[in-house]
């Protein structure tokens, strides 16, 4: 039997197999069995990625392919994916940088492989990968997706230094589409963008690829290529796992923290917990946001271990915070520290980083905008 493979979607050509094919085309999601539908008989839980009655995602081909042939079908792979010539990539391939040995390797095996996924721990230097495989095929039309702001300025940037030429933003604004483009993924779910001649995808925090939102405009955009790269790419959820292969293809390449560390290229993080002592909230009946709000935002013992630990820190401290009033809570407690959120216009939100990045020793308070992807290897607290 032929299965026709293209970037986005492949095809079954024998409908005999068509059972092994959508069972493993289907997962449930994480508290299916809560969901109304599924309560009251209408609904089995499971969602399928199919599309059609003959076609899957391509990223799902391995699987597929192997379950077929281990009931006995012999599958011949007819692939009709446009292939780019590619060169090796080595130490001294960017611009202004040595790549690290395992960078190398992970470019290498990626650019092989045509699309997988790179499990690559913080200060890996996830960057320098997307530069090297982008490098390695000769900088062909490409998009670089994030979701947030911060780490789409900061990508961008970091590209265009190690590859030596202009990188496009689309997002926060900004719509300046070249022939490398880091994008948002919440712009690009509402624009109407041409990226029909585009060879290389790329999601960078690939876990969040689970959102319908990112996997609508994933097999919307065309390109064989199509890396994700996250230090925690599995959420071991069916589903979000299965999504995430779907789009992407499987792990490839793993780089640890334990590795990082073994090797020099990360400290050794020293944890300390402080016990906060719980408040009288009653019986406890109480909804999640309630209980948030007086257990985390408004605990006045709470708040004054987080604003003492972070006086007596010294160097770069950096406290994440949840909530928007959270953060404007900790800064009235805290001399001189800045908070930044996503309100914020952009020009200020770079200019904190700017700070923190140049080792300017201050209290910075942040809302999730830095908990994900930001580069600010100063921090000491």
């Amino acid at each position: 039997m032929d299965i026709i493979s293209e970037d986005r979607y492949s095809t079954l050509t024998d409908m005999s197999a068509l059972p092994i094919v959508r069972n493993l085309c289907r997962a449930r999601p994480e508290g299916f069995y809560h969901m109304p539908k599924y309560k009251s008989g209408m609904w089995d839980g499971y969602i399928s990625l199919m599309k059609g009655l003959k076609q899957f995602p391509t990223g799902l081909v391995p699987i597929i392919v192997q379950a077929l042939e281990d009931s006995g079908r012999h599958v011949n792979l007819v692939d009709k994916t446009e292939k780019l010539n590619f060169r090796e990539v080595k130490e001294d391939s960017l611009n202004s940088i040595t790549l690290r040995d395992y960078q190398v390797d992970a470019a290498n095996k990626m650019v092989q492989q045509g699309r997988g996924i790179a499990s690559m721990a913080t200060n890996s230097g996830k960057t320098e990968v997307m530069a090297a495989i982008l490098w390695a095929f000769h900088l062909p039309e490409s998009i670089i997706i994030v979701h947030r702001k911060e780490l789409m300025y900061q990508t961008a940037r970091r590209l265009e230094k190690r590859l030596g030429c202009k990188v496009g933003i689309y997002g926060d604004g900004v719509k300046s589409k070249r022939n490398i483009t880091v994008a948002m993924i919440q712009t690009l779910s509402k624009a109407n963008i041409n990226f029909s001649s585009n060879k290389i995808v790329m999601v960078d925090e690939c876990h969040h690829i689970s959102s319908n939102q990112m996997m609508d405009v994933l097999f919307t955009i065309p390109g064989t290529y199509r890396y994700g790269f996250s230090g925690t790419p599995l959420k071991y959820d069916d589903l979000s796992d299965m999504k995430l292969m779907a789009a992407t293809g499987k792990i490839l390449y793993e780089t640890s923290n334990k590795f990082l560390i073994s090797e020099g290229y990360s400290a050794v993080p020293t944890v300390k917990i402080h016990v906060v002592e719980s408040i009288d909230l009653g019986e406890w009946e109480l909804d999640y946001q309630t209980a948030y709000d007086n257990l985390i935002v408004n605990n006045k013992v709470r708040n004054k271990i987080i604003a003492s630990v972070a006086l007596e820190s010294k160097g770069i401290v950096l406290i994440l915070v949840s909530r928007i009033e959270h953060g404007k809570l900790l800064q009235s407690l805290i001399p001189d520290s800045v908070f930044v959120s996503g309100e914020d216009e952009a020009v200020y939100r770079n200019s904190v980083l700017d700070n923190m990045r140049e080792g300017n020793s201050c209290v910075y308070i942040a809302t999730p905008i830095y908990d994900e992807g930001i580069d600010v290897p100063n921090v000491d607290t």
